[in-house]
């Protein structure tokens, strides 16, 4: 039986800093002389005036197109004719990660290279080549999975800074599970999201990501909270926004997003961020493998000392009943096969006893703090 090649896919070019977005001109310049800008009405608000300063001084076009805050089919095939409409040649997105997604899509429609602007750190959108579609009740509907990473992705920690602080703790939700999944994966002997192996360099990437998260995400939420741009805030927002993402595409996803696909699809959990969900499901997963009694101690205990959820009640399903939390299990199932990615089997019981234990345990370390 032949081996399974080694494959890694990155951005193109990745930048991050202080007024880093002042260089959008420059660097999509090079990509494409037309664009089409579209993000949130907050995202636009605070980026706006500098990327259109950036354009105009290398010579740029553009068209702005507010972003109605949902990836769905209507609003990307919105986008979309707006595209052709005015002949377009690159795509960019502003914001978090649903404008973010919604431009991956649009630029993979229209066939034009896609420069990303993230305005907050809450995922690990940015860097990735794939991007989900809802529906118009905001279920997940499907995976598109562009034939590359995003050409270009411009952080601004100043940005990142000054947005509210709920969207740094959310994207260290987003970035905890990272190393855990890829554990998983490697284990199970997974194809990743761009067909192939994943290389040592990807795991050891993921590893990273979690242990900065872990060691550093209380300083960097200070950090964040004074609005003051450091060293630690730095390595936070990269292993965010850049590590979560190239080494969840190239290790694999497992079991804390496995939950969440199920999870966006109850009414009771709508106001709940992505990272929320995902760090809850997280503590779900590190149960329901049996790691070590130190190593879910410090994960349950960073997840509160930053005011990550803990509990079922902290992501909207206060007394769920089992019936709601197995209907969430199935629809993962029968959606994605992540929740499958483990070098055992999986059982939708042993999914449910897993959410129960880590809301008990959740419960119990919150007691015990009071």
């Amino acid at each position: 039986m032949a081996q399974m090649s080694l494959i890694t896919g990155n951005p193109s070019k990745y930048i991050q800093g202080v007024g880093a977005v002042k260089e959008i001109g420059k660097y999509t310049s090079v990509l494409g002389n037309k664009a089409l800008v579209t993000g949130g009405r907050t995202a636009l608000s605070v980026s706006q005036e500098a990327i259109g300063e950036s354009f105009r001084a290398h010579k740029v076009e553009y068209v702005v197109e507010r972003f109605r805050g949902e990836s769905t089919r209507t609003e990307i095939d919105r986008l979309v004719n707006i595209g052709r409409e005015n002949k377009v040649n690159v795509v960019i997105g502003v914001g978090g990660g649903k404008a973010l997604d919604a431009a991956k899509v649009v630029s993979f429609y229209l066939e034009t290279p896609l420069a990303l602007v993230p305005t907050i750190a809450a995922t690990d959108a940015a860097c990735s080549a794939q991007a989900p579609i809802y529906t118009d009740e905001h279920a997940f509907e499907k995976l598109i999975i562009r034939p590359k990473n995003p050409d270009l992705v411009l952080v601004s920690t100043d940005i990142i800074a000054k947005a509210p602080v709920r969207f740094l703790v959310a994207g260290m939700g987003d970035a905890i599970c990272t190393k855990f999944e890829a554990e998983a994966c490697r284990k199970s002997s997974i194809i990743n999201f761009h067909g192939g192996s994943a290389g040592e360099s990807a795991f050891y990437l993921a590893r990273w990501c979690t242990d900065t998260v872990l060691e550093y995400g209380v300083e960097a939420k200070k950090s964040a909270e004074q609005g003051v741009v450091d060293e630690v805030l730095e390595k936070v927002v990269e292993a965010c926004v850049y590590a979560s993402s190239v080494s969840f595409e190239n290790c694999g996803l497992s079991l804390a997003h496995g939950y969440l696909i199920g999870f966006t699809g109850l009414k009771e959990t709508q106001q709940y961020l992505h990272g929320e969900i995902v760090g809850f499901s997280t503590l779900a997963h590190i149960v329901l493998e049996e790691h070590p009694k130190e190593v879910m101690d410090k994960v349950f205990r960073f997840c509160y000392s930053v005011g990550l959820p803990v509990r079922l009640a902290d992501i909207g399903l206060k007394d769920a009943s089992r019936e709601l939390l197995m209907k969430a299990i199935e629809d993962s199932r029968s959606k994605i096969e992540w929740l499958h990615n483990e070098p055992f089997p999986v059982t939708s019981e042993m999914l449910y006893e897993a959410l129960i234990t880590a809301d008990r345990m959740g419960s119990e370390l919150i007691n015990r703090e009071r």
